[in-house]
């Protein structure tokens, strides 16, 4: 009587359990996200949502106070720069003089021009090139030939053989079969971005971005132009010219003064350094430039918030020296066949092509796959591709209880709280990881419980424990093995 009556109310326990599960879910239907399991994470709503992904925290980073400005791509940068060759030194040249040694002969010397900006020549000596173009040294040799008498009204011309002035620079990685770093010359005038990243065989596949360092120096010192003597060759007196052209070269042969070589004055223009026309305005952390007294003069450098007195003294030195433009292009764009970003290269850039792997971010705590993880690249990996790749969240997670502790300072670090579940959910926006980012996903003193909790339901038996078969006997008595 007594084991019929336990029967009875022992199954009228588990009907009520059953009960008591079918009415949770038909009062919650298929739209439950988890049964008592907090590290379940996702959003399952019809309506979509659409939220910006962060690239920084501003609360442990502050705001970003870099001087650098970073400009997109104007309407000049798309336009060739078409003028004719700056010599410097380095270059190459071939100057032909027509009859400067005997009558109807040509006099061919082919020199390099020095670090002084200055070539050497036979019987005229040495006549500055740095600065001019061909056209320009043609003029000024038939100038000092005609100052020392050697040759009056005399047919000169200049040939650039090698130039070493019209160059660009990749900078990157240096990885085996890679992006080729070094410096490359520019061909022609109309040589856009394509061209360049196609000479230095390629960027990485995941490239979203170039940086394109564009700088103009202010000073004679910084760009390594040579400054020209007060005196030009026409006010120099001229000694009379002897009657025996023989003795004429030898005269000229035995000593060679370098200050007959001058050069003239370069115009003045009024039209803005690329740099500082490209897109140094006063939207930004930029020197602002007036042209005035013949030159381009900085009239204002606002500096950053926040920048130590040293920092406003060593920020106000440099930029007497030099300003630069930082040209930021999309990369994957203009592979998908936007022309408009191709722009063209200058002399001087600089093209930074991004590492193809950034580094490295690391996951601990309740998480599937702890560990370290690499990211892809710049602007690449974010919190809920890490959480995926890591297998996701163990049963003991707690998606509000995780830590972000991120470098700020090459000796300083922050760490920060955020909700995962907020983030899976839609209504926090996502953020990108940087390298040497850690992530720890955290629990509570209620995880282990409902953990327990969960693990004891079972979909034949209702709520109970597994019990090993070796101890059956001992709590529902021996076997019967005479039935058979």
């Amino acid at each position: 009587m007594t084991n019929s009556r336990d029967l009875r109310i022992r199954r009228g326990v588990q009907i009520a359990l059953l009960g008591v599960v079918a009415l949770v879910t038909l009062l919650s239907g298929c739209e439950t996200d988890s049964f008592f399991n907090p590290a379940v994470v996702g959003r399952w709503e019809h309506t979509p949502v659409t939220l910006p992904i962060l690239e920084r925290l501003e609360v442990i980073e502050g705001e970003d106070t870099s001087s650098l400005a970073v400009t997109s791509v104007r309407p000049e940068d798309l336009i060739p720069d078409v003028r004719e060759y700056v010599i410097g030194p380095g270059d190459l040249l071939t100057v032909t003089v027509f009859e400067l040694v005997s009558p109807g002969l040509e006099s061919v010397q082919t020199r390099r021009v020095d670090e002084t900006g200055l070539i050497r020549l036979p019987i005229i000596g040495p006549v500055r090139a740095a600065n001019l173009s061909s056209s320009e040294l043609e003029k000024e040799i038939a100038i000092v030939l005609e100052n020392k008498n050697i040759l009056r009204n005399a047919t000169v011309s200049v040939i650039l053989q090698e130039s070493r002035q019209n160059t660009f620079s990749v900078v990157g990685e240096p990885l085996q079969g890679g992006t080729a770093i070094g410096t490359y010359v520019i061909p022609k005038p109309d040589f856009r971005l394509l061209d360049a990243i196609a000479l230095a065989r390629g960027a990485p596949g995941r490239t979203k971005r170039l940086r394109i360092f564009r700088q103009t120096p202010l000073t004679a010192e910084v760009a390594g132009e040579i400054q020209p003597a007060q005196t030009s060759p026409e006010n120099q007196p001229v000694a009379p010219a002897p009657s025996n052209p023989s003795k004429l070269i030898d005269e000229l042969l035995e000593g060679i003064d370098e200050s007959d070589a001058q050069a003239p004055s370069a115009p003045v223009s009024s039209k803005a350094p690329a740099a500082i026309e490209g897109g140094l305005d006063s939207s930004t952390n930029s020197p602002q430039w007036v042209f005035a007294g013949g030159k381009w003069v900085k009239v204002n450098q606002p500096v950053a918030g926040g920048a130590t007195g040293d920092q406003i003294a060593e920020t106000d030195e440099l930029g007497e020296l030099i300003t630069q433009r930082i040209i930021e292009i999309p990369y994957d764009r203009l592979l998908d066949g936007d022309l408009r970003y191709n722009i063209v290269i200058r002399r001087g850039d600089i093209i930074r092509v991004p590492d193809p792997t950034a580094g490295f971010v690391y996951i601990m705590g309740e998480i599937a796959r702890p560990g370290a993880y690499t990211v892809p690249g710049e602007r690449d990996l974010t919190i809920k591709q890490l959480v995926a790749s890591a297998g996701g969240l163990s049963q003991l997670a707690i998606p509000e209880r995780v830590d972000l502790t991120r470098r700020i300072e090459d000796s300083e670090e922050a760490t920060i709280r955020i909700n995962v579940r907020s983030i899976f959910e839609g209504s926090e926006p996502d953020l990108y990881l940087k390298p040497n980012d850690l992530i720890n996903v955290g629990t509570n003193f209620v995880a282990t419980p409902l953990a327990i909790f969960r693990n004891g339901f079972r979909m034949t038996y209702g709520f109970g424990f597994i019990l090993d078969r070796n101890f059956g006997p001992d709590v529902f008595g021996p076997v019967d093995t005479t039935s058979n």
